[in-house]
């Protein structure tokens, strides 16, 4: 009996050691991890949205340098590309390249927008700009390549990146709501990865989370089952937001995908009239951003869930006017 009582109190006693050293172990790595996190960058950039609206008279300029002009105008507003990237910075530039699909079905970002971004930030100084997505394809290299994007970011002065999936941790999620971890990729989490991250969503109608802009693209710098993240979308998406930091958010509204999202593949489903369309959204603030987005479909900010979750979690402000809104034509 005592020997039985002996034996039963030296291996609860080292299963006890053996989880305290565990944990001890744990708790070392994740404060390693979270002191190697990627923080907002500081900047001068004013706080308010800036949308940028693109006239019917181009004054015979193409696409490209529409754009390249709407661009150069939001980040004049909000104070200058400068004010956020510093000689020497790395960037990442995320667009969303998720599908095999040509520019004018607006089911990917514009890769005249993602060219000028990196135009921008290579002249205020950056050392390095990629640009780099997580398709939803096994291969990437159709969606960059037939998406437009590839050659616009390269004749940019940009690098075209793919995920490396070795580099994916799992990280918890402070105060998350329906997450408590999930894998990133070190590409956008990392302090000594990235120094300057900008998000570069297209706005379009989604069938699960009702639209796709700035919060969801998020999902593209995510890895494990993203097909799990699905379920119960809205809190899910406001929780990865907690953990990455964008910089700066870039709304594409130049296209707009109105129906059939987020494939599309029609072009009726597509508007790109001055009236709803034509523009670009940009602002520090991403929930401001999808706020306003949401206009653009009939909605508010209230109507779309991951928005209402976002700002509930205190990611952004929810009324899009309260910092400020400037709205100038290009």
């Amino acid at each position: 009996m005592d020997k039985d009582i002996s034996r039963r109190t030296f291996l609860k006693t080292a299963i006890g050691t053996g989880i305290g050293l565990y944990g001890l172990s744990y708790l070392r790595k994740f404060h390693k991890t979270q002191e190697s996190l990627k923080k907002f960058k500081e900047s001068g950039l004013k706080r308010g949205t800036v949308v940028v609206h693109g006239s019917n008279s181009t004054g015979g300029r193409d696409e490209a340098e529409v754009l390249r002009d709407m661009t150069a105008g939001a980040l004049a507003a909000l104070g200058g590309m400068e004010k956020l990237v510093s000689r020497g910075d790395s960037v990442v530039i995320k667009p969303n390249i998720s599908w095999n699909r040509a520019p004018e079905f607006a089911a990917n970002t514009n890769p005249h927008l993602v060219a000028a971004l990196a135009g921008l930030c290579l002249d205020a100084g950056a050392s390095r700009v990629r640009v780099m997505d997580h398709p939803c394809s096994s291969n990437p290299k159709p969606s960059y390549k037939i998406s437009g994007i590839e050659d616009a970011a390269r004749r940019s002065g940009a690098e075209i990146a793919y995920i490396d999936h070795s580099r994916f941790r799992e990280l918890p999620v402070p105060g998350g709501k329906a997450l408590k971890s999930w894998a990133f990729n070190d590409a956008f989490v990392l302090e000594d990865e990235v120094d300057v991250l900008i998000n570069v969503p297209v706005a379009k109608h989604h069938s699960t989370s009702r639209l796709t802009m700035a919060l969801k693209n998020v999902l593209g710098m995510v890895g494990w089952d993203r097909g799990r993240l699905h379920k119960n979308i809205h809190p899910k998406i406001a929780d990865l937001n907690r953990v990455v930091k964008v910089d700066l958010t870039v709304l594409d509204a130049y296209r707009v995908l109105k129906r059939h999202g987020p494939t599309g593949g029609r072009l009726d489903d597509v508007d790109n009239s001055v009236e709803g369309a034509r523009r670009i959204v940009v602002s520090t603030d991403p929930v401001a951003v999808d706020s306003y987005g949401a206009t653009l479909f009939g909605m508010r900010g209230e109507d779309v869930g991951f928005i209402r979750e976002a700002h509930e979690a205190g990611i952004g402000e929810i009324d899009y006017r309260l910092r400020g809104l400037e709205e100038i034509t290009v």
